[in-house]
């Protein structure tokens, strides 16, 4: 019964028929960040009800900022009392409303149209993130990994999301076989229909790795040429001008396992465990010898945990590691 008076006063308050009272009891309750993702939602079903109000929602809400930004430094209080803002009729008045309720509350960063249109799901240094997207897909992010989708919507048209880093998917397949597309700033743009797969989209280098299903992979660099369509346990990287080169691994899951908080080993360098090792923790690590990067090792590597993997990187090789400050080096 509350959240039905709340969403009519909300409502009321898009719309600019909202009584002081109303307003007072919206303001109160978006002070629960809980209650956020709640407003997104009324405000996006109403501005769909109003698209010739909802279009200048944007620019209506930097003017608005950039006033009350200006007034503020141009006048400091001399009582706690709130200052009268006079409107332009030029502006819209359910737009402002909205755009007053959360410049009173603080809450600019949270109104841009694309934080409430869109949403982030961040992986920290050191962590891995598993999440379920709005058609039921699920996304397993490692340390240092985003993805950004929709918040309304997802699914009922083209199922697109954005990933930087690394990530492992598990797409469900919708009775519509709606398509799933994954596209990275590093300029892989991957669709599917119903698969599983990695995704590993770092400056340093672009892969992916397929495990059931099929995919067809290009990029925007040289979107002319034809998709490769990938088969289970091909692994496609990107090259620097853009090409895809092909190749094949018979355990594919090894591209996931730190998922399970692990690094599997197939004759991997030195060199590319403390890549690895810098884009997990974010510390940067140095070879004092060069020399040592070519050294190689089988097995897994547990990362759940940054000092017990450097001790158990030191065995491995027989090597010293020191510290200073944040920086990791290793010495023969």
């Amino acid at each position: 019964m509350e959240d039905l008076v709340i969403k009519n006063a909300a409502l009321d308050y898009f719309s600019g028929r909202a009584t002081p009272l109303q307003k007072q009891a919206i303001e109160a309750w978006l002070r629960n960040p809980s209650n956020h993702e709640q407003y997104y939602q009324w405000l996006h079903d109403w501005e769909l009800r109003h698209l010739q109000a909802a279009v200048a929602w944007q620019g209506a809400f930097a003017r608005t900022r950039d006033r009350v930004d200006q007034d503020s430094r141009e006048e400091v209080p001399s009582s706690p009392q709130m200052k009268t803002i006079h409107w332009r009729h030029t502006y819209s008045r359910p737009m402002v409303a909205a755009v007053l309720l959360f410049a009173f509350l603080g809450l600019s960063v949270y109104a841009t149209r694309e934080n409430i249109f869109y949403k982030t799901s961040k992986a920290a240094y050191g962590e891995t993130k598993q999440i379920t997207l709005p058609d039921g897909s699920r996304v397993s992010l490692n340390a240092n990994s985003s993805v950004r989708y929709p918040r309304f919507g997802f699914g009922q048209g083209t199922r697109q999301i954005e990933l930087s880093g690394e990530a492992d998917f598990e797409i469900e397949r919708t009775p519509n076989r709606r398509q799933f597309i994954v596209s990275t700033a590093t300029g892989l743009k991957i669709t599917v229909l119903g698969t599983e797969f990695t995704v590993f989209a770092r400056p340093r280098g672009s892969q992916v790795i397929l495990r059931t299903g099929k995919v067809a992979l290009q990029t925007t660099q040289v979107p002319e040429d034809q998709p490769i369509v990938m088969s289970p346990g091909d692994i496609v990287a990107i090259g620097t001008d853009g090409k895809l080169s092909r190749s094949h691994t018979s355990r594919p899951e090894h591209y996931s396992s730190w998922k399970d908080h692990m690094i599997t080993l197939d004759r991997t360098s030195l060199r590319e465990i403390t890549a690895i090792l810098e884009d997990t923790y974010g510390f940067p690590i140095e070879l004092k010898d060069p020399v040592l990067g070519n050294k190689t090792a089988t097995g897994l590597l547990p990362v759940q945990n940054a000092d017990t993997a450097l001790e158990l990187i030191a065995d491995m090789f027989d090597i010293s590691f020191t510290r200073q400050g944040n920086k990791v080096i290793f010495t023969d």
